[in-house]
């Protein structure tokens, strides 16, 4: 029986920690299974294919310092890790046929085949992550954002390989919970369908703003709501030591701007070239207006995926700039951990933050910010459950007089703005911990005897 023995956790679908942001959620998900799942096992079969997993160190190198085993997905993933170079098309292209060469063993699931067979089929890394599935007492899903799509058939696709894991996991029959979902309003309707079949069988699920909960109830109508909760997001498990950074954060500059400011940026083309260029000249007129009244620039790389690169952006922002106004913008080099982007943030008086957790971690360590919504829906909902829904500004919709707007009215009223952003991370602090320890609760209800 399980009880005689450590429990046998599998965490499905980590994602790259070169996003610093799903660094702290992960160390978060690690920190809070080892809490409330004393002597358990952990592994962790990751977003990144099973053909990759050389890569796996370096791309995730924030919970391979942790007691956890990494392996590869049963996708076979071709992302430019390392010193690999592809561009975004290929890595798209190559990955549907993985993706579609991956339908082997959930086919061969779904007719029953022994899973002695499947793992003997299998290639070496490959048979690893499937027995990790089927050897697992509890699985525990922790993919995040299920996006709407323009075209239909891009969503349906994009669910279909979000869910690849979770439908191998339900069909080897584990209990599984999913933590800290951002849901959106998807446009189609089988795509609908089958993330609903997939969230149907999660004994738990944790969503982590109001939208997505509201969302999930719509998708989920006869599902027990004390088992369909709104909750902190994961990555304010990693704030239980922001006292003393806070202690010895930066004294803000008494001037009518702020002196230090940073920004963190995205090249997010989704919806076209136009938003990407009115961002870019929102953020360039910006940086010289600061920087002609006295203001120092930081720009700052919270995620440093190839796959997801700011330089070039930045790039063409440096293009627009002349050089003694590039003598005033800074690049923070290398990829800082996410306790020293704390410790940055902390450090400047100001944050335009058009990556998520960058906002997060800037108002954690109580330096105020201006976020730039480059997917808008669904996530940033977090900001507005900080008390900061009046300060996010759309980003196809964004100009550099709005910006400069919105960031001088933050810095005027900053002290009333961060008090209420204080308590709020303060109670996500103290609440966060019920993403598991109700998985812990409910598992031992309903599973923990079973054989």
């Amino acid at each position: 029986m399980i009880s005689n023995r450590p429990l046998r956790i599998v965490i499905l679908d980590f994602v790259p920690e070169t996003n610093r942001g799903d660094a702290a959620l992960q160390v978060g998900m690690i920190n809070l299974i080892n809490k409330y799942f004393d002597r358990s096992k952990i592994s962790v079969v990751c977003a990144i294919g099973a053909n990759q997993t050389e890569k796996l160190i370096g791309e995730y190198d924030h919970s391979s310092k942790m007691p956890v085993v990494l392996t590869g997905g049963l996708k076979p993933t071709f992302f430019p890790l390392g010193k690999t170079s592809r561009s975004i098309l290929l890595v798209e292209l190559l990955n549907v046929l993985g993706f579609i060469t991956s339908l082997f063993p959930l086919v061969l699931s779904a007719l029953k085949m022994p899973p002695s067979l499947i793992k003997a089929i299998l290639p070496g890394e490959f048979r690893k992550s499937f027995s990790m599935i089927y050897d697992a007492d509890l699985v525990i899903w922790n993919r995040r954002n299920f996006r709407s799509r323009k075209f239909r058939l891009l969503e349906i696709y994009r669910i279909l390989y979000t869910i690849y894991h979770p439908m191998l996991t339900i069909l080897l029959d584990k209990p599984m919970a999913h933590v800290g979902t951002s849901l959106w309003k998807l446009k189609s309707p089988l795509a609908k369908r089958a993330l609903k079949v997939v969230l149907k069988h999660c004994f738990f699920i944790s969503c982590r703003e109001e939208s997505s909960h509201s969302e999930a109830i719509k998708l989920l109508p006869d599902v027990d709501k004390e088992r369909l909760r709104l909750l902190p997001d994961l990555s304010f498990v990693v704030f239980d030591k922001l006292d003393e950074i806070i202690k010895h954060r930066r004294t803000f500059s008494k001037a009518d701007l702020p002196v230090e400011i940073g920004i963190t940026l995205v090249d997010w083309a989704s919806d076209g070239q136009d938003g990407r260029t009115i961002y870019k000249n929102a953020i360039t007129e910006s940086i010289k207006y600061f920087v002609r009244n006295g203001s120092q620039v930081t720009i700052v790389p919270q995620v440093t995926k190839k796959w997801e690169n700011f330089m070039r952006i930045l790039d063409e922002i440096y293009s627009d700039l002349s050089p003694d106004e590039t003598k005033n913008v800074n690049l923070v080099e290398g990829e800082p951990t996410v306790n020293k982007l704390l410790e940055i943030y902390s450090q400047l008086d100001f944050l335009i933050a058009t990556r998520l957790h960058s906002s997060i971690f800037a108002l954690a360590v109580q330096t105020p910010v201006v976020a730039v919504a480059y997917d808008a829906g669904g996530k940033w909902g977090i900001l507005d459950g900080m008390g900061y829904k009046d300060y996010i500004i759309p980003y196809s919709e964004i100009t550099a007089s709005g910006l400069i707007d919105k960031v001088s009215t933050v810095w005027k009223n900053k002290d009333e703005i961060l008090e209420v952003v204080h308590k709020r991370v303060a109670k996500n602090t103290r609440e966060v911990d019920l993403n598991v320890s109700l998985i812990a609760k409910y598992f031992e209800t309903d599973f923990r005897d079973r054989d």
